[in-house]
C-alpha cells in the first residue's frame, strides 16, 4: 500500500511541476498582480466532495494547477506594493523542495541533527545581521504574529514567576504597554496569554506616528498607583501602517527605570538596522530583551519564516521546557540540542534550511543592499509625491512604506468626504485591473493609499509607474 511512485514517473512529475514554476517567471513584468475573477467562480472550483479514489497526479498538475496559479495574487511581481510581503527567492524554492523531500521533524536532535544545528546557526546569523547579540537565543516560527506571541510568553514568565503553574492572578493584573500603531497580533497575544485585552495599554502617538514616551510613563505611574502590575513595554521597529520606528532608546530607558521587559516588534523593519541609510533609526535595538523578526519579509525568504529572538537561551527553556518519559532517550545528553525544550511545537519543519541557504547563497552584504535599494526607491517616491500638485503625503516615510492620497485642488475644494470617496474607488479599481496592487489605511480619520515595497525585483521604473498609474486612474474615475 505504498504511496510512492516509481522513480522515472516521479522524475517526470518533478519536471512538470518545475515547468509550472518557470511559467511564473516567464513574462513576469507583463503579468497581472491580482486576478479579477468573481469570488464565486473560485469557490465553486474547490467545493467538490471528498475524493474517494483519487486522480492521477499528472491530471491534477495539468487541469488544476494552472487555475490555481491564475487565481493567486502574484506577490513575486515587482508591481506588488500591498501589505509587507516580499517577492521570495528562487533559492528559497529549492530549499522548500529539499525540506519537503527530507520531511524531518527536528524537535529532537537525534531525529534531525543537521536541521537542529542549522537553525541555531540561522538564529545567530539573524541576530548578527540586525546588530543584536551574538549570544542571543531564539527560534524560527511561522511569522511575526507567532514571534511576538513567543516573546511575550517569555516576558510574562520572566517578569511574573509562577505564572506557568498558577496562571495570571487577578488581584494584581499584569499590564502591557504599546503604541496605538502596534500590530494587532500583540492584542491577540495578550488575550491568548491570559493577560486580557483590557490590560493592553495603547499609548497615543506623536505627529510622526511614534509612541509618546511621556504619556507612556504617565500611564505606567498611574497603573502602579492603581495596584496593577506592569511587566512589559513594546517598541515598534517599523509599523506596518506607516513604517514608523519608535524611539527605542527612550523606551529602553523607561523599561529599565521601571524594571520591565523591553520587547521590540521588528517583524517588518528590524532588518533595516543592517544598512547605513536607516541604521540610526534603530538606536536602542540592542537593549531589547526580545525581538520579533521576519526573514520572509525583507530578507526575501519564502513564506513561512519568522524569528523570535531573546536575550539568552535560558529564558526560552524557562518558558517552554517540559519533560515527558516517552520523549526521553538513553542516548540524550547535554551535547545534543533538543528544540522541544526551547519551543512550543513538538512537530517542527526544517524552515531553517531556506533561511540558512539565503545567507549562504546571497550573503549578508547583498541582502542588506536589497533593503537599502527598497528604502531609496520609496524615499524617492515620497519626494515625487511632495512635488506633485495632485498628490498629498499623509505621513513620514522613514522606511519603505509611503502613505499618501490622490487630492488635486479641484477635488479638495469639494471637501474631505469627496477626497475619501475617490481614493476608496482608486483602491478598488486598481486591484480589479491588476496592473499594480497597493492597499489602503486610515490616517487621521481619512482614507489613505499605502504603498509598501519589500521586493528585490522592483526598480525606479516600477515606483514611477505606480504614481503614473494612480494619476491616470484618478483622472479617469473623476471624469
Amino acid at each position: 500500500m505504498t504511496l510512492d511512485l516509481d522513480l522515472p514517473r516521479f522524475r517526470q512529475l518533478l519536471e512538470r511541476a518545475c515547468e509550472h514554476v518557470l511559467s511564473l517567471y516567464e513574462g513576469l513584468e507583463e503579468k497581472r498582480v491580482t486576478h479579477a475573477s468573481p469570488p464565486r467562480l473560485v469557490e465553486d472550483r474547490f467545493t467538490g466532495p471528498l475524493p474517494t479514489d483519487g486522480r492521477a497526479p499528472e491530471d491534477v498538475l495539468a487541469r488544476d494547477l494552472p487555475f490555481i496559479l491564475e487565481h493567486s495574487t502574484l506577490n513575486i511581481s515587482p508591481r506588488f506594493f500591498a501589505y509587507v510581503m516580499s517577492g521570495g527567492s528562487q533559492v528559497g524554492i529549492l530549499a522548500e523542495l529539499l525540506c519537503a523531500a527530507l520531511n524531518v521533524n527536528h524537535a529532537k536532535w537525534h531525529l534531525a541533527s543537521a536541521a537542529a544545528e542549522i537553525e541555531r546557526t540561522s538564529i545567530r546569523w539573524l541576530s548578527e545581521f540586525i546588530g543584536y547579540r551574538a549570544d542571543a537565543g531564539g527560534a524560527l516560527v511561522s511569522g511575526g504574529s507567532e514571534a511576538n506571541l513567543y516573546c511575550l510568553r517569555v516576558a510574562r514568565d520572566a517578569q511574573a514567576p509562577g505564572t506557568r503553574e498558577e496562571g495570571c492572578r487577578s488581584e494584581r493584573p499584569l499590564t502591557l504597554y504599546a503604541s496605538a500603531e502596534t500590530h494587532s497580533c500583540v492584542m491577540k497575544s495578550v488575550e491568548m496569554l491570559g493577560i486580557g485585552s483590557r490590560h493592553l495599554r495603547k499609548i497615543p502617538v506623536d505627529a510622526r506616528f511614534r509612541v509618546d514616551v511621556a504619556k507612556l510613563e504617565a500611564q505606567l505611574v498611574q497603573d502602579v498607583e492603581a495596584g496593577l502590575r506592569p511587566f512589559c513595554v513594546v517598541g515598534n521597529a517599523g509599523t506596518v501602517n506607516t513604517g514608523s520606528v519608535d524611539d527605542l532608546d527612550a523606551l529602553a530607558d523607561v523599561a529599565a527605570r521601571h524594571g520591565l521587559w523591553f520587547h521590540v516588534d521588528g517583524a517588518y523593519g528590524a532588518a533595516a538596522a543592517s544598512v547605513d541609510l536607516t541604521r540610526d533609526l534603530f538606536q536602542g535595538l540592542r537593549r531589547a530583551d526580545s525581538i520579533a523578526l521576519d526573514p520572509h519579509k525583507w530578507l526575501q525568504v519564502p513564506f513561512e519564516a519568522g524569528c523570535a529572538l531573546v536575550r539568552d537561551w535560558s529564558s526560552l527553556r524557562n518558558a517552554f521546557g517540559y519533560a515527558t518519559p516517552y520523549l526521553q532517550a538513553k542516548s540524550d545528553s547535554a551535547e545534543r540540542w533538543d528544540w522541544m525544550g526551547h519551543t512550543f511545537q513538538l512537530s517542527r519543519s526544517f524552515r531553517a534550511l531556506k533561511v540558512w541557504m539565503q545567507f549562504q547563497v546571497y550573503g549578508s552584504r547583498k541582502l542588506a543592499a536589497v533593503i537599502e535599494e527598497n528604502v531609496r526607491l520609496m524615499h524617492a517616491l515620497a519626494r515625487d509625491i511632495d512635488q506633485s500638485p495632485d498628490f498629498e503625503r499623509m505621513a513620514p516615510a522613514p522606511l519603505s512604506i509611503v502613505c499618501f492620497r490622490y487630492a488635486p485642488a479641484w477635488l479638495r475644494a469639494r471637501g474631505e468626504d469627496a477626497v475619501d470617496a475617490l481614493n476608496d474607488r482608486l483602491l478598488e479599481e486598481s486591484e480589479r485591473r491588476g496592473t499594480y496592487f497597493l492597499t489602503g489605511t486610515k490616517l487621521k480619520g481619512r482614507t489613505t493609499l499605502r504603498a509598501c515595497l519589500v521586493n528585490h525585483r522592483a526598480t525606479e521604473a516600477h515606483t514611477q509607474g505606480l504614481l503614473a498609474h494612480l494619476r491616470a486612474l484618478g483622472e479617469e474615475l473623476s471624469g
